[in-house]
């Protein structure tokens, strides 16, 4: 495989940014979180980055809004084709790998490749460690290196960790979704944040839509 390099100014600024990227993302701090993130995955829109599936849904919400969901894997499952969808609206179809692109190259390749849905992640998940790890601990590190070998030209990975629900003032949730943007070669975490929907009075497909958008909006606007 030949994998590019992250350009030094890039990879310098990402890591510096994570440093402190991990944020409670309530909608209420959300204006006040954009400017720091804003545009911050526009470094990799001409990058090949794969898109794992989203992994983890977090239980226990005030409003029970997670207990709603009967099928958590059709759920997720949905939540990455409306991000699929935002983030192909921003011009980055034919360069990025999607979920249902990644799956198809672990069924090709097995029994070598680990299961896309099934990174050993948890331990990032909500609220997730106070420091991040200068290297990526296997066996995540081995199984990230291994999926961006399967696919030529790339070495940048994005998992979408975990789904969580969180209440704002005025008896409303937001959906949050924490994500991880990995160099999967040198395994390094280069950026960590969480991005939030809006505000919404009851669960329904809105929050996915608004959220899988606030995530693509980190990547520019979209194409007119």
């Amino acid at each position: 495989m030949m994998s590019a390099t992250i350009p030094a100014a890039i990879g310098a600024a990402l890591l510096a940014t994570s440093a402190r990227a991990v944020h409670p993302a309530r909608a209420d701090a959300q204006d006040r979180s954009k400017t720091p993130h804003q545009h911050v995955l526009a470094a990799f829109s001409t990058r090949r980055l794969m898109i794992l599936p989203t992994h983890y849904l977090r239980m226990g919400d005030s409003l029970g809004w997670a207990d709603q969901i009967t099928d958590q894997t059709a759920y997720l499952s949905s939540l990455d084709d409306e991000m699929a969808f935002a983030f192909s609206d921003r011009g980055v179809k034919k360069v990025w790998v999607f979920p249902a692109a990644i799956d198809a190259i672990a069924k090709r390749n097995e029994p070598y490749s680990p299961d896309p849905h099934a990174m050993a992640a948890q331990w990032l998940r909500y609220p997730g460690p106070k420091r991040l790890p200068t290297q990526l601990p296997d066996p995540l590190a081995s199984q990230l290196r291994t999926l961006v070998a399967m696919q030529e030209g790339g070495q940048l990975v994005m998992l979408p960790i975990e789904l969580r629900f969180e209440p704002v003032p005025g008896g409303k949730e937001c959906a949050v979704l924490r994500f991880a943007i990995f160099d999967a070669v040198r395994a390094k975490i280069i950026y960590m944040a969480d991005i939030a929907s809006d505000p919404q009075t009851s669960f329904g497909p809105a929050l996915a839509a608004s959220l899988a958008g606030h995530l693509a909006d980190l990547l520019g606007p979209p194409n007119q």
